[in-house]
């Protein structure tokens, strides 16, 4: 069902993941619902402690969809390659969704707020920055910019391998390093006699295999044409 949806979308021009989107309801509504029981407490207020509950309720359900999307995007994107930032990643939604849960059902009876109450809120906002920083750590980490765009390349060949690589690749590669970020980095590839993983020779026909029958838990990505191909390759050799 999921490369089914995926490539639905591809052909719709959307080659984004699906989960960061819906992430932003469990996070937003968490972070809103520690507000309100903030205020709530402040101003003696039951009715800020009600709109506290209603969000924290909101964003137990928003969860569920947004672990849904993050499961496909997991397995569609990392062929499910159980990396530090996804285990951590896990972990915390389940515990999200525990405290929250927990939250939901618990509280006084007359509508009031209470220390503990905002205690379980606070724990629940602790964990939805550490998804915050591990989502980033995937997307936006070191490298996550070209070399292309940094250096300002003019070659139109390569540009648009750089501009594929973006869409494709960055999630899991660097490309001003060697080092691993979730799969290699790719910096100086095109120098070297071998591939990182796979021990194939460093050539055209190497990267080639790589993307369309890819090795160890690198997801194929067969939907690239011949021409897209050759364009991401002189990509990589100008690193």
């Amino acid at each position: 069902m999921g490369s089914q949806l995926y490539g639905l979308l591809s052909d719709l021009g959307y080659h984004h993941p699906l989960h960061p989107a819906l992430a932003h309801l469990p996070v937003g509504l968490t972070i809103a619902s520690f507000i309100f029981i903030v205020l709530a407490l402040l101003l003696k207020n039951s009715s800020l402690y009600s709109t506290s509950k209603h969000c924290l309720l909101l964003a137990l359900l928003a969860v569920i969809p947004t672990i849904f999307t993050g499961y496909l995007d997991w397995q569609h994107f990392y062929g499910g390659a159980l990396i530090l930032p996804i285990k951590m990643k896990i972990g915390l939604a389940a515990a999200l969704a525990l405290f929250l849960l927990i939250a939901s059902l618990t509280g006084k009876r007359d509508g009031s707020a209470t220390v503990p109450g905002l205690m379980i809120r606070f724990l629940c906002l602790l964990l939805v920055t550490g998804l915050g920083y591990f989502g980033g750590e995937i997307v936006y980490g070191k490298g996550s910019t070209t070399a292309a765009q940094k250096e300002g390349l003019n070659n139109e060949y390569i540009m648009a391998g750089a501009k594929l690589f973006q869409a494709n690749c960055a999630l899991c590669h660097l490309t001003d390093s060697s080092d691993t970020k979730i799969g290699p980095g790719l910096k100086g590839l095109f120098l070297q006699k071998q591939m990182p993983v796979s021990g194939w020779p460093v050539n055209e026909q190497s990267v080639e295999r790589q993307l369309k029958t890819p090795f160890a838990q690198m997801p194929p990505f067969a939907k690239l044409s011949n021409e897209e191909v050759a364009a991401l390759t002189e990509y990589l050799k100008s690193l």
